[in-house]
């Protein structure tokens, strides 16, 4: 059904959301929206957490930032032990995104699919400031459904030979590197998915450090997306102080991301810090100096993320005819 402007609003199923974001449109829309968020610090996100049994319920919600034509508020229940007690998903929720300038709702969008979206071409994003511009070898920690965003993401924007993975349950490891690809294979430990690679991705429910200090990580860029409350953890705090460390959003990240941990630690402060996205993107910082350092991105999700990519998924639907108008005007 084509959905023209003032046609009701579009609702955007997880099929249709796939269909209308690839990973290259998903990172231009952020790199542009990190871009403008550099002079309207304003416009920064805002979230909301609250502990329930099993897991959290988080609140984001963004303008888009500088032009404020688009509003976006998401609730997304995450169980981390879902799948296992109920075969259902881990992170369940909506997006609905409005109209600023006469209030209209717009879409409303399922949100796990564009949460897992929009947290893998974020990383990637970092990533593309981040990494060595010719990485070809990546270890992705963490084998469950953000995994498959995140090969899609970063085999968009690096020229991967060669992806590791590693899951804390074998078996799932060696279906995810079945169904990947001829790139991917399965390995026993983090030490072997991390040796000599150039981009490790970190997308687990861990609650305890599963990169630590021991491992052979010189030279690598490391993307941590797991932890978005203080109860998880990826990273030991000991790999900040000798990294150059990069955040989505600094406060978010200071208040529940990986970076929570090593400021708890006293590993670093948080005026060492090197960059957030916006200053990378709008070219006030760079990613990393020398072939050889560490580079950390911390990335906790913030309503930035969500506001620019809804609003790109709703904007194509627009141009495509994808998606189903239902009115809730009651006129």
């Amino acid at each position: 059904m084509s959905l023209e402007p003032n046609s009701g609003v579009a609702l955007l199923p997880a099929g249709e959301l796939r269909d209308l974001v690839d990973p290259a449109s998903a990172l231009a829309a952020l790199r542009e929206a990190y871009r403008m968020l550099a002079d309207h610090r304003e416009d920064q996100g805002r979230s909301l957490g609250f502990a329930i049994p099993g897991g959290s319920i988080h609140v984001k919600a963004g303008l888009l930032p500088g032009s404020h034509v688009a509003f976006a508020a998401k609730v997304n229940v995450n169980l981390p032990s879902n799948w296992q007690a109920r075969r259902m998903p881990t992170i369940q929720g909506l997006l609905v995104l409005a109209d600023t300038a006469d209030g209209r709702p717009l879409a409303i969008i399922e949100s796990s699919t564009l949460t897992a979206v929009r947290t893998a071409a974020t990383a990637a994003l970092a990533a593309t400031y981040g990494a060595r511009a010719h990485s070809r070898i990546a270890a992705l920690i963490g084998c469950g459904i953000q995994a498959r965003y995140q090969l899609a993401a970063f085999r968009a924007n690096f020229p991967l030979e060669e992806v590791r993975v590693y899951d804390v349950d074998p078996a799932k490891a060696e279906a995810f590197a079945r169904t990947a690809g001829e790139l991917c294979r399965a390995v026993e430990t983090v030490s072997k998915a991390v040796e000599g690679a150039d981009i490790c991705i970190t997308c687990t429910t861990a609650t305890a450090p599963v990169l630590t200090g021991d491992l052979p990580l010189a030279g690598c860029f490391i993307a941590a997306v797991g932890a978005d409350n203080p109860a998880k953890q990826e990273i030991h705090p000991v790999l900040f102080r000798r990294a150059r460390v990069l955040v989505d959003d600094l406060e978010a990240c200071a208040s529940g991301g990986d970076l929570f941990h090593a400021l708890n630690a006293g590993a670093i402060k948080r005026e060492d810090v090197h960059a957030d996205l916006a200053e990378l993107a709008a070219e006030r910082k760079i990613g990393r100096e020398s072939p050889e350092e560490l580079v950390i991105f911390d990335s906790t999700g913030s309503g930035v993320q969500d506001v620019a990519v809804a609003w790109l998924a709703y904007r194509t639907a627009l141009q495509t005819g994808r998606g189903i108008r239902i009115d809730f005007s009651g006129t």
